[in-house]
């Protein structure tokens, strides 16, 4: 709890520093996620106005632009994105924002091939290189590409790849608005060491968890950096892919249950946002409990996690407790 307590005053620093600086008329920013939005907030602090697109407590997988959206980009003085095709809506709203920059969070971030859960892939812990070499990964998709590739976009479940989103945000910012270079930077510095006692702070939550019962067996995959960052293991997923809007096969299912029993396993984790159907089905004829607070998404103020530091403590406890011993 004292990581998340200095999380908070560091954080409250950065937007003194912000606001110190403030200008008349704030930078219009659009991130897509709220997450994404966030970690701009604390970076732009009141220099600039930030508006997610896909609201809180949502599946970004589902999300369908409203006409809204379409001008809110059009407004924009730069928009901010998750890149390797996390976002398959948003070809077609930058067609229409064609002179608004389009920026990344995910440039120089290294990234990882979705595995779906298996544990066996000789290549899983292969990276596929940095985001914005050439060759890796598609950073935005087609206007009418609704598939998500190979390259898992779920970085932010790590909090020292945002330390990396941090700098590109105070890049993307300075290039904008240059004469609040030394504000943008300050704020990224402060909240990097925000993100590093966050870090710290969940390898203490997740001591608990004995290595043993450090197996994740999620709806679909999207904790593989966590997995990676905090000596977890992806043991195996019920949709194939990063999306939520895979398809079950009854055969993988089928298998998936023999492998939940072969392991062990006791908890099969699924988002807030997610239909919780076949999850139930499954986890009943497997015999294991489910756990429904995990979230790619930020919540509205009263809930869980309205901040990215508060998603990051609640995703670590929520794991702690389900994964402990008894």
């Amino acid at each position: 709890m004292k990581w998340f307590l200095k999380g908070i005053v560091l954080a409250l620093s950065v937007l003194a520093v912000g606001t110190a600086a403030a200008q008349d008329a704030p930078l219009r920013v659009v991130a897509t996620t709220t997450i994404v939005a966030d970690v701009a907030r604390q970076i732009g602090g009141d220099l600039v106005t930030v508006t997610a697109l896909v609201p809180v407590d949502s599946d970004a997988h589902a999300f369908e632009p409203a006409p809204q959206d379409v001008q809110g980009v059009a407004d924009a003085q730069l928009v901010l994105a998750v890149g390797a095709d996390y976002e398959a809506f948003l070809g077609g709203l930058m067609e229409n924002a064609a002179s608004v920059p389009l920026v990344i969070v995910n440039t120089g971030v290294e990234m990882y091939a979705f595995s779906d859960g298996q544990a066996d892939d000789p290549h899983a812990d292969e990276p596929l290189g940095v985001l914005g070499e050439a060759g890796v990964c598609e950073a935005v998709p087609a206007a009418d590409d609704h598939e998500h590739g190979s390259c898992d976009p779920h970085t932010w479940t790590d909090p020292r790849n945002v330390m990396l989103w941090a700098d590109t945000i105070a890049a993307a910012l300075t290039a904008i608005d240059p004469a609040n270079a030394d504000t943008y930077t300050a704020n990224a510095a402060a909240y990097q060491a925000v993100l590093q006692d966050a870090f710290d702070g969940m390898t203490e939550t997740l001591s608990v968890v004995p290595a043993e019962r450090r197996r994740l067996v999620t709806n679909h995959e999207f904790m593989s950096y966590f997995a990676r960052a905090f000596d977890f293991e992806v043991a195996g997923v019920v949709i194939p892919g990063g999306t939520t809007g895979g398809e079950n096969d009854p055969q993988m299912v089928a298998g998936l249950i023999d492998h939940i029993r072969t392991l062990g396993v006791s908890v099969i984790f699924a988002e807030a946002s997610a239909s919780t159907q076949v999850i139930d089905m499954l986890a009943q004829d497997a015999g294991v409990n489910v756990v429904t607070t995990l979230s790619e998404s930020l919540t509205a103020p009263d809930g869980l996690a309205p901040t990215y530091l508060d998603y990051l403590r609640v995703n670590a406890q929520t794991i702690a407790d389900a994964l402990r011993e008894g």
